[in-house]
């Protein structure tokens, strides 16, 4: 019985292991170690994702490790005229970023046209690192997407992506059906779009 009971144990850690392992793959982070020349911030779909991601954005750019933001989306917010791009830069000008230090991607309406349509306006402006700025569930989707559309740029890709406070965590995802819904929209599409071969792949 005894034994019984550790293979049963040992077994459910295993799996909570590797529940929290996925968490922080997908919570794909790469921060840094001094000033790089830009961040870019992915457009999205919910009030709660584009806040965060606006947040996130605003820190970089005050804590001095971003000097410009690349706001990206096209998508029009829901009750307002709008795009996300300039939804991005009007509250990031409102948290203090300097409205001539925010650029404006307004066309793309997904993960994929948001890393290529903004490439056009990292290579005007010679920005060589680059810090992608997604929600924590996607971040490893937002890394592959754009390591992929950039290829052969030489652009050194970093990762800091908005916290989903309330929604989704990396330790503890697997405990709501909120965290199981989140999860299982990004890892599908890692397999949809082919991404996962650019994890071994040099820019």
């Amino acid at each position: 019985m005894r034994a019984a009971a550790r293979l049963v144990l040992g077994g459910f850690v295993s799996v909570i292991a590797a529940l929290v392992a996925l968490g922080h793959f997908l919570n794909w982070r790469r921060l840094p170690s001094e000033q790089v020349d830009a961040a870019l911030v992915f457009g999205c779909g919910e009030a709660w994702k584009a806040a965060s991601r606006c947040a996130t954005a605003a820190t970089l750019f005050q804590r001095g490790l971003v000097r410009w933001l690349v706001v990206s989306g096209g998508v029009t917010v829901p009750g307002t005229a709008q795009t996300e791009a300039v939804w991005f830069r009007d509250n990031l000008a409102a948290r203090g970023v300097p409205a001539g230090r925010i650029l404006l991607e307004g066309r793309a309406t997904n993960t994929a046209e948001n890393a290529t349509y903004a490439l056009p306006i990292l290579k005007e402006h010679g920005f060589a690192q680059v810090v992608l700025v997604m929600s924590d569930f996607e971040g490893i989707r937002a890394h592959l997407t754009a390591k992929r559309a950039w290829r052969g740029h030489g652009i050194t890709i970093y990762d800091c992506h908005a916290p989903s406070v309330g929604h989704w965590n990396a330790w503890t995802w697997w405990l709501s059906p909120e965290g199981w819904a989140l999860t299982f929209y990004t890892v599908p599409r890692l397999f949809r779009y082919r991404l996962l071969r650019y994890l071994w792949q040099n820019n």
